[in-house]
């Protein structure tokens, strides 16, 4: 009886990656209809729109650092410089990638911890993958504005 095939790493960490952005986009879409039934409330929803984009400005200056590790998240998704179950060295830390989230790259160094790397200083860094058996430099992320 032939093996029923398995997905690869590549496509095993792309489709985590882009289970994560639809449960995201989900719940912003599923927001956005909960504010859309408050039509007979014009007045009071638009005053709620203009606090929301200020609300917006200010959440997202004070969370900078964490939606640039989730675009820094997204970038490593799409490129894949590494993939789950390469091993790699960033820095001081050497193992094996057992996982890629959003904001962060956990990395299993064998010694039954878990070293866990905010993804914005992935790209920002330098990682020499094993499993490819070169040294791959990731660009600096370009901030837009």
């Amino acid at each position: 009886m032939p093996e029923v095939s398995q997905v690869s790493r590549s496509t095993r960490t792309r489709l985590r990656l882009l289970r994560r952005l639809m449960v995201v986009a989900i719940l912003l879409v599923l927001g956005m209809i909960a504010l859309a039934q408050f039509t007979d409330l014009e007045r009071v929803a638009t005053g709620i729109l203009a606090s929301s984009a200020v609300i917006a400005l200010i959440v997202g200056f004070a969370a900078q650092h964490t939606l640039g590790n989730m675009v820094a998240g997204i970038q490593i998704g799409v490129s894949q410089p590494f993939r789950i179950g390469d091993r790699v060295t960033f820095e001081e830390t050497e193992g094996r990638v057992t996982d890629i989230s959003l904001s962060y790259t956990y990395i299993d160094p064998g010694d039954g911890s878990s070293v866990v790397i905010p993804n914005q200083l992935l790209v920002d860094g330098i990682v020499h993958n094993h499993s490819t058996g070169e040294t791959q430099e990731l660009q600096k992320l370009q901030k837009p504005g």
